[in-house]
């Protein structure tokens, strides 16, 4: 027997864990979680690279040379995108924990996705403006 037919009932059309049948909060709740690991995974990176100051300054010097590339660039771009998507998410939780917008908490969620979209594309503009000028 397959491996994927014996996972169906946890991977299946059927299955909970199908992208088609998470309600909106769970969506929240694995967006939180994963942004909550990258944000973790970059505090161990930062630590590292900040490390490298105290191997002299031809070693932080090498350093800062690779993280302000073109790639690092784009990648802490991408996480700052994760920090305002843990920061939404985070949002949420307080508003439901204190009772504001559970009936509605759809709408709360999707304001609250806007908002991040419009911060997102907001630091998105302001990185370029400070990179190109």
């Amino acid at each position: 027997m397959k491996l994927s037919s014996k996972l169906k009932w946890l991977f299946g059309k059927n299955s909970d864990l199908y992208p088609m049948n998470m309600p909106s909060g769970m969506w929240f709740w694995a967006a939180r979680r994963i942004t909550g690991v990258i944000v973790a995974l970059y505090l161990f990176a930062h630590l590292y690279i900040l490390s490298t100051f105290w191997s002299g300054t031809s070693a932080w010097g090498g350093m800062m040379d690779v993280m302000t590339s073109d790639l690092f660039v784009f990648l802490d771009f991408l996480l700052l995108g994760a920090v305002i998507a843990h920061a939404v998410t985070g949002i949420a939780v307080v508003f439901f924990d204190f009772g504001v917008g559970v009936r509605k908490h759809k709408l709360v969620y999707w304001v609250l996705v806007a908002i991040g979209v419009l911060l997102v594309i907001g630091a998105g503009y302001g990185a370029w403006y400070l990179i190109t000028n």
